[in-house]
């Protein structure tokens, strides 16, 4: 079986804050157990966060005629061809759904989650989370029957500038391609492998050592497990199993009920802990995707210091290799005392 591999290394230098003492800082290079891809752990460098401020750019953008506002979305938003959607769009509760302007693949679905313009990271409430998430599951049911081709699905969120979104308004977004990401490539042919190996899935298994290990663990119910992942793709990395659900079609309400709700508890930890944006990706598998279940991973992002510095550098850019400044384990605990207390 696999393990959990972390590789160290140390640069000693004399440090001018501390009269200019030797000192040793030490970084860890942890190795993904599926797919070997490495992230670098820098616990030394401190997480000084800056939240940015969103109330006045909101004020402006709605006030400019923002296109998700309800008076607006009917006018200024696309609608999609008959043979896809009758009626051009689908809606649920408040949640809207309609194509991309510009898509990132042959079926990118938008899908506005509420009426208010701006909705700070603690006042989401479960009705919108999973009523636009059950949209896009909708829709994603809707072109595997229109295009069985399009068979690598995957919903995706970039809440608020920091984290990508170029627009305030909440929002989040429904991809089907032919053409895998190169995560999905990488997932997809890892967890085929590794349930050819080891004649189990590489999810179970993670959920089983995980739990057992108890040191990266957050928190279950029936529906889903959080894990905070070893090798994280951000500062930090909540890893989120989807039970049993190894296809699209096996996605049920109580699913997404238990998963709005439990993103209320995350969104909430990362409100307190000063994050003002997340990138978040629900991946949903098919059938024929062998060792594979839906899952969703929550990566937060913010500016660091004094001039809204990005994390995101040239370590993670060019060379691929994410930075973490907390220990996973620790920001595990933080998570998981939130979940013990619902945020409370």
């Amino acid at each position: 079986m696999p393990h959990f591999r972390i590789e160290e290394e140390v640069m000693e230098f004399h440090d001018p804050r501390d009269g200019w003492k030797p000192i040793a800082q030490k970084t860890e290079v942890r190795y993904c157990p599926l797919t070997g891809r490495t992230s670098r752990i820098v616990p030394t460098a401190g997480l000084r966060i800056q939240p940015p401020d969103y109330r006045t750019v909101a004020e402006q953008t709605k006030s400019l005629g923002c296109p998700f506002c309800p008076e607006n979305i009917a006018q200024v938003t696309p609608k999609f061809p008959a043979a896809i959607l009758p009626d051009g769009r689908m809606e649920l509760g408040e949640a809207v759904l309609f194509p991309n302007l510009f898509p990132y693949g042959k079926h990118t679905g938008v899908i506005v989650l509420t009426k208010r313009h701006y909705v700070p990271l603690n006042e989401f409430t479960p009705d919108l989370l999973r009523n636009g998430l059950q949209l896009a599951v909708q829709y994603l049911n809707v072109l595997r029957r229109h295009d069985p081709s399009a068979k690598y699905l995957s919903i995706n969120w970039n809440y608020m500038p920091v984290a990508g979104a170029s627009m305030i308004h909440p929002h989040v977004q429904a991809l089907a391609t032919s053409n895998p990401t190169n995560y999905q490539r990488e997932i997809v042919n890892g967890a085929q492998a590794f349930l050819a190996k080891h004649g189990i899935s590489y999810f179970t298994w993670l959920l089983e050592e995980e739990r057992r290990r108890d040191v990266r663990w957050i928190a279950e119910n029936d529906a889903v497990a959080w894990v905070h992942a070893f090798a994280p793709l951000g500062l930090m990395d909540i890893f989120g199993v989807i039970k049993d659900v190894a296809d699209l079609s096996q996605l049920t309400a109580t699913h997404l009920d238990r998963l709005s709700r439990d993103l209320l508890v995350i969104f909430s930890y990362l409100h307190d802990q000063g994050f003002a944006g997340f990138n978040l990706m629900f991946s949903l598998p098919t059938a024929a995707m062998s060792g594979l279940l839906a899952h969703v991973r929550i990566v937060p992002r913010t500016f660091l210091g004094l001039i809204n510095t990005s994390e995101y550098n040239y370590v993670n850019a060019l060379h691929q290799d994410p930075v973490c400044l907390k220990k996973p384990e620790d920001a595990a605990q933080e998570i998981k005392n939130w979940f013990a207390t619902d945020g409370n």
